[in-house]
């Protein structure tokens, strides 16, 4: 499925705990139809997965816990702890999330902008098909400290999460726009609109 013309995409990327979500949420508070890929891939371990049985293939029947539930923290676990598995996740689920991604965007109304949050933008090759590119930055000690004061992540998790993505500041380089996000809500919102602001005088010429 190919992308519909006559519209304006926008993939926002940036390490683990640095806001992404924040940032998605904004552009969708200044006009923008926001999709989350992260909420598209959660759809894919609920109780009723269409993937349930490829995902108990891949981590074993520990992932499933009483009444049938996927136990989500636990997949995270085995798959940032085993390059192999997290392979094998990835190439399961990027293409089912591609997909249903797909199909939000093309029901858009023409002209609309959407903001398209990304962990993986550049890694998966998906920023190819964006309009313009945004990268959420915060140094690693500070995505740290905001990671552990949300909670459910040890340590030695989270530095798997971030090795295993591409290096922050190859992201920043190959991003349209970096915006920081080392203060509050309020600071990142400015920076947000004045790209918001700036991608929309684009679009009219």
């Amino acid at each position: 499925m190919a992308l519909a013309p006559n519209k304006t995409l926008i993939g926002i990327t940036g390490s683990i705990g640095s806001g992404k979500s924040t940032a998605l949420s904004i552009f969708g508070e200044l006009g923008a139809v926001t999709i989350s890929s992260d909420s598209i891939a959660r759809t894919f371990t609920e109780p009723n997965s269409p993937v349930k049985n490829e995902l108990i293939s891949i981590f074993g029947d520990s992932i499933i816990e009483e009444g049938g539930t996927i136990n989500r923290t636990k997949i995270a676990e085995l798959a940032f702890s085993n390059e192999s598995k997290l392979k094998a996740l990835n190439e399961l689920l990027h293409p089912l999330v591609r997909k249903q991604f797909l199909e939000f965007y093309n029901d858009t109304k023409d002209g609309s902008i959407v903001a398209w949050e990304v962990p993986l933008l550049f890694e998966t090759d998906a920023h190819t098909i964006c309009d313009y590119t945004v990268t959420v930055y915060l140094p690693k000690d500070q995505n740290w400290e905001r990671v552990k004061t949300r909670g459910g992540m040890e340590k030695v998790d989270f530095e798997r999460r971030i090795t295993s993505q591409m290096d922050i500041e190859k992201k920043k380089f190959l991003s349209d726009f970096v915006v920081t996000n080392d203060t509050d809500r309020e600071g990142l919102k400015e920076q947000i609109v004045i790209i918001y602001k700036e991608i929309q005088k684009r679009i009219q010429k």
